[in-house]
């Protein structure tokens, strides 16, 4: 358990503020996650165009970028698994 630089109290390792004095901690930890969002992840669009790609299309969509030259790609890939979707059902 780490203490507070400023009053020396225990303070649990994610704390932001000592809970005694209120005091901002030197290495602060943020709370929220501060990484890309999915549809921004080219990994995760991927792996969605080859096996979902409906959540794809909606990862383009909230992108809003639609002439992109990397959405282009994903939207091509999309249309193809579309028509190897309808093919094998």
């Amino acid at each position: 358990m780490a203490r507070c630089p400023s009053c020396g109290a225990h303070r649990d390792e994610g704390d932001d503020y000592c809970p005694v004095c209120g005091e901002t901690l030197t290495e602060v930890q943020l709370s929220e996650a501060t990484e890309e969002p999915w549809y921004e992840r080219p990994g995760t669009m991927l792996v969605l165009v080859l096996f979902f790609w409906p959540a794809a299309l909606y990862g383009v969509h909230k992108t809003g970028q639609w002439t992109h030259p990397s959405n282009r790609w994903i939207l091509g890939g999309c249309l193809l698994m579309a028509i190897v979707w309808v093919v094998l059902l």
